[in-house]
């Protein structure tokens, strides 16, 4: 029993993840340098247009603008871009899990009926806890819509790197008249947060790619929020909020 003890006392810290954000950006898009995460958002959400694409392509020559018949198509190339990186690689190589169980895991996690297998849950979680990395002080992650009530309780969060999943989940919640449409900026502020990247293959929707699932953080704080009002239409408005994790 006390080399059991012991030997939980001297368990080694899981891996880091590599500093994702450090290599994938300054990032080139349509033309235009962005130099972090934030930077790029703030730019797509405030050129975000629902009028149709433009004949000529995505971009619209000295006018930038962004369609939402469009984002399945910029996200796809986002996530292309990710995966051209090594450090993205090293990411999503390093778990064997893949979207379906962590999807089975969020549902069965969050039930409340099941009284039966009521300790299952956190059976499920201690083995994905064994696959977790921790997350890079700076590195950013993203979710679009508002983040659920139960998120600080249960330290489990399922977050982007891909900014136009972002944008597509925040639209798909419908707010309520005149509410903005939120979008969540998460900054790893210290290497306590344990999560893995999602691994997808080839059968894996373009949705469900680049996900990030957070499994334990100390703390997360609001540090800021900015309501941007669209320079291609004047409804609805978004509301970008900045959170610090540790």
């Amino acid at each position: 029993m006390l080399s059991f003890f012991n030997r939980r006392k001297t368990a080694q810290l899981p891996p880091a993840l590599p500093y994702l954000d450090s290599v994938f950006y300054p990032l080139t898009w349509q033309q235009h340098i962005f130099e972090s995460a934030p930077h790029f958002i703030s730019h797509l959400i405030d050129n975000l247009s629902v009028e149709p694409a433009a004949p000529s392509g995505l971009a619209i020559p000295n006018d930038i603008q962004y369609t939402v018949s469009n984002l399945a198509s910029y996200q796809k190339q986002f996530s292309q871009l990710l995966l051209q990186q090594p450090l993205y690689q090293e990411w999503i190589n390093f778990t064997v899990f893949g979207r379906y169980v962590q999807r089975s895991f969020s549902a069965f996690y969050q039930q409340t009926e099941d009284v039966f297998n009521a300790e299952m849950p956190e059976i499920l979680k201690y083995e994905l806890m064994r696959h977790t990395q921790r997350l890079p002080t700076g590195q950013v992650l993203l979710v679009g819509g508002k983040l659920p009530l139960s998120v600080r309780r249960e330290k489990l969060l399922i977050t982007t790197l891909n900014p136009f999943k972002a944008i597509v989940d925040a639209l798909t919640v419908a707010p309520l008249v005149n509410s903005p449409y939120v979008i969540n900026i998460i900054t790893a502020n210290s290497d306590k947060v344990k999560a893995f990247a999602v691994k997808h293959n080839k059968y894996t929707s373009e949705g469900g790619r680049n996900e990030v699932m957070i499994l334990d953080f100390n703390h997360l704080i609001l540090t800021e929020e900015k309501t941007h009002k669209n320079n291609a239409q004047s409804e609805p408005s978004y509301l970008i909020r900045h959170y610090s994790i540790g």
